[in-house]
């Protein structure tokens, strides 16, 4: 009898000889038995054929999947972290190229103007408390420093350059020194100067003079544009000192008070910057990026009565109203300002009851009383009395003698007439008055 089950793995045989089998009732019961089983060996093998191929295949598709997939990792997996290193790195470049940049544009600009800006001595004769000026048998005319500041070279012709500082740096001066940005000292001359802008200019020999300031048009000054602040600090020994801030603000209106009686005597225009702004600096140069002037440092704002300042509130003198003081300055040594001819306090600063009580006018209503009107003026000539209280000009509403002097001063000039609405007993009166320069 054939063994099927050695000849099982014989795939001629189980080709051949199954195929003879046909008839399975005429076969012997253990021809059936051999039948049965070889059929069931057969049933397992093509299973176990089936199952190995299976594996087979599953085995194959897993390996070359994850071929593929660690392929894919490779290529772009590394090409993303090399990417995003690069995206880091270029980051950095890119942050550091504009630090740079931002650097070497201040550097530039500062290198521009610095050395047209120089430092003011104010000397004035001291006061001897020696024996002999007490007895009127001599005395000191020694001339000491009482003030310093900065001032900016702002035009050389031929043999003269001409420096605009502030006023108050050269007021009351005998003599003035101006030291240059190399360290020369020379004199200079006062040309002119005007109380109400706080603007004097002065000149020097021009043989020594490298550089001039250039002037930017303050019309299109922005705030948050960067501003650099060269001056002399202090005292001379920190010239040439430079801060950096930015605008803070501009048409900021600031009162004045001229004659320190504590009453605004005028609003005057400035730029507010946070580069520091300290005594020494007044005169000096606001300039911006392409190191043009901006301004001219004026002032540091204080609060009344106390010594303490507030930190990051400086004040300048925008560029634009700096040419045009200049100009007439060193046309004439003044500035022609229009003028009604008439002396003027505030309502708000005078005792209520008494305007009212005596005046007959609400003091509510605000305006500017006369004082006193000048012999022969304009407004005398208009018939404006003392004690008559103004209220508007040109038909435009003014509460204090402030606001008074901007008006005129900004909308008018010497020759022009001018509506004045005026209260006198408590009537409301116009007169019309020609305005004259301010003596």
């Amino acid at each position: 009898m054939t063994n099927f089950k050695d000849n099982i793995e014989n795939d001629d045989f189980l080709n051949d000889e199954s195929e003879e089998i046909t008839d399975i009732d005429n076969l012997d019961e253990e021809s059936v038995e051999e039948v049965e089983e070889t059929e069931n060996l057969v049933d397992i093998k093509e299973n176990n054929y089936d199952n190995r191929n299976k594996s087979n295949y599953a085995k194959l598709f897993l390996t070359v999947f994850g071929s593929f997939v660690l392929g894919a990792f490779s290529v772009f997996g590394t090409q993303y972290f090399v990417n995003g290193n690069k995206r880091v790195e270029t980051s950095r470049v890119a942050s550091s190229e504009k630090e740079n940049s931002n650097q070497e544009t201040t550097i530039n600009a500062v290198s521009k103007a610095k050395d047209a800006v120089v430092s003011i001595v104010n000397y004035q004769q001291t006061v001897s408390n020696d024996i002999g000026s007490i007895l009127g048998s001599g005395g000191s005319n020694e001339l000491k420093p009482a003030a310093n500041g900065s001032g900016v070279i702002y035009k050389k012709d031929g043999n003269t350059a001409y420096i605009v500082t502030n006023e108050h740096v050269i007021k009351g001066a005998k003599k003035i020194n101006v030291i240059l940005s190399d360290g020369k000292t020379l004199e200079a001359e006062l040309v002119g100067s005007d109380v109400w802008t706080d603007l004097a200019i002065l000149k020097i020999n021009s043989k020594d003079v490298k550089v001039v300031m250039d002037f930017s048009d303050s019309n299109n000054v922005a705030v948050g544009e960067t501003a650099m602040a060269i001056g002399s600090p202090l005292d001379i020994s920190l010239s040439n000192t430079v801060t950096k801030g930015i605008v803070s603000a501009v048409d900021r209106q600031i009162p004045i008070d001229i004659d320190k009686d504590g009453t605004p005597d005028w609003y005057q225009t400035v730029i507010q910057t946070d580069a520091a702004i300290n005594p020494g600096n007044s005169g000096g140069a606001l300039i911006n990026n392409k190191g043009e002037l901006i301004g001219i440092n004026e002032l540091k704002i204080s609060n009344a009565g106390e010594s303490v300042s507030a930190e990051g509130i400086g004040f300048v003198i925008p560029a634009n109203e700096v040419k045009i003081i200049t100009e007439q300055l060193e046309k004439t040594g003044k500035v022609m300002r229009p003028a009604l001819g008439i002396h003027l306090n505030s309502v708000s600063s005078l005792n209520k009851d008494l305007v009212e009580g005596t005046l007959n006018y609400n003091t509510d209503k605000k305006g500017i009383i006369i004082k006193g009107v000048e012999s022969g003026s304009s407004a005398e000539k208009a018939g404006l009395k003392q004690y008559d209280i103004i209220t508007k000009l040109n038909g435009s509403e003014v509460k204090s003698v402030a606001e008074l002097r901007k008006y005129i001063f900004e909308n008018t000039k010497i020759g022009d007439t001018v509506k004045v609405t005026y209260y006198r007993n408590g009537k409301e009166y116009e007169t019309s008055v020609t305005l004259k320069a301010l003596s």
